[in-house]
């Protein structure tokens, strides 16, 4: 294509933006007498227009065109600026998500490292009723336990014991983090727990009574590996039914899969106690360790003891912890059951571990169980889950000296030796 031409056609778009502008809806007949291959076209006129008189309507379709581009333009401004704003926006979103994935591969390696360091010392280092002792030994001299219960509990103390109550450290391998160690003693086991124990604690969340009977057949139920209903339970038709997951007939791996139990999905106080501090366990644990078990837990299991006398052993064990199962009652008021090995003063052999960052407040929280029959790997992580963000708080108030030391520190000559280790 020629210059002339190209030109004519450039000339002709611009005629019919003018008429239309002028006048919307209208066909420009003068159009028709244009032609395509400009050899009938005065081209010297496009060149001159200066020296001849100006059509009447020049001025007019002059101010259409000026009152047509002007809009475009603006408008074509207007979608430039959505396009940087989305591309600005699917930028910082993908930032930010990167961002969160880091913190979330962090906090995981971080979790990975203690959990090597709190194997190395719980299979290195002895128990008592204050926890894990990690220090030196105070106190060589051994003292011959009273009562058959309390043989389960060593009154051998070092400079440095870790207790299992909640209580926070700074992790020494990193200060940004904080952990709370729970024993599993001190916590409800769904997988084991008693009935009436089970009704007492739903009991002190202000579950009705029809619920309350409710739960526990529906959990059993869950549990058990055969297809008979109990009195309140449900099996695989019911949950089929109201199209939800049928039982598993198996132990549950985590606390939070009984919320997928018919019922226990009612009582969302329950669970949000549980997101702040450990309530429940699924872990292999036996016996109850008052030293450790919150409030709610020492209700359910004693019947008859009240908050007033829960309360005065919370405050009495964050003095001391308890050396003998006398020293409970008589704080508690309640009596004990005859079962020789129900209560015990050591933490178990399982325990979870809530780990929070400081900077974000993210935490993690994790199951771990020594297994010494397991020659491959002595332990395992049962479970392992994030704490969803509206559950999020701050940790204010550690005292520096509250540290959970690193293996280094803890086999330093500073340490001392604590004589033979082992698990309790």
């Amino acid at each position: 294509m020629t210059f002339t031409k190209s030109l004519i056609i450039m000339n002709k778009l611009k005629y019919a933006l003018e008429c239309f502008q002028a006048q919307p809806g209208t066909f420009c007949s003068r159009m028709r007498r244009w032609p395509i291959n400009g050899d009938n076209y005065p081209v010297r006129a496009i060149a001159n227009q200066g020296g001849r008189r100006p059509n009447r309507n020049t001025h007019h379709a002059r101010t259409a065109a000026d009152g047509f581009v002007l809009p475009l333009t603006l408008w074509i401004i207007a979608l430039m600026g959505l396009a940087v704003a989305a591309i600005n926006t699917w930028v910082s979103t993908a930032v930010e998500n990167a961002r969160a994935l880091k913190l979330k591969v962090n906090d995981e390696l971080v979790m990975a490292n203690f959990t090597n360091e709190l194997v190395f010392d719980l299979g290195s280092r002895a128990k008592s009723y204050r926890g894990l002792e990690l220090g030196s030994v105070l106190d060589d001299d051994e003292t011959q336990p009273s009562e058959i219960t309390d043989m389960m509990a060593p009154t051998k103390e070092t400079t440095l014991p870790v207790s299992f109550d909640g209580r926070p450290y700074i992790m020494e391998s990193d200060p940004d983090y904080v952990i709370q160690l729970y024993d599993a003693r001190g916590m409800l086991n769904l997988n084991s727990v008693q009935t009436s124990t089970l009704q007492r604690f739903l009991d002190g969340f202000g579950v009705s009574q029809a619920l309350r009977d409710e739960l526990p057949d529906t959990l059993t139920d869950w549990i058990d590996e055969d297809d008979l209903v109990g009195v309140a339970g449900a099996e695989k038709t019911d949950y089929e039914r109201l199209s939800r997951h049928p039982p598993s007939n198996a132990k549950l791996v985590t606390p939070l899969e009984a919320q997928s139990i018919l019922g226990w999905d009612q009582v969302p106080a329950m669970w949000d106690a549980d997101m702040q501090t450990p309530l429940f366990t699924t872990c292999t644990a036996s016996g109850l360790n008052p030293n450790t078990a919150p409030e709610a837990t020492l209700m359910s299991f004693f019947p008859g003891m009240t908050k007033e006398n829960a309360a005065l052993v919370m405050a009495a064990r964050a003095k001391k912890p308890f050396q003998s199962i006398a020293e409970f009652t008589s704080v508690a008021g309640v009596l004990v059951p005859t079962d020789a090995f129900f209560m015990t003063l050591v933490p178990g052999e399982c325990v979870v571990v809530d780990l929070t960052n400081r900077d974000t407040n993210q935490r993690i929280r994790f199951s771990l169980t020594l297994v010494r029959l397991l020659q491959g790997q002595p332990w395992q992580v049962d479970y392992a889950f994030h704490i969803p963000s509206r559950y999020r708080q701050k940790i204010d108030g550690i005292d520096t000296k509250d540290t959970f030391p690193t293996p280094e520190t803890i086999n330093s000559g500073d340490q001392g030796s604590q004589g033979p280790p082992g698990l309790q």
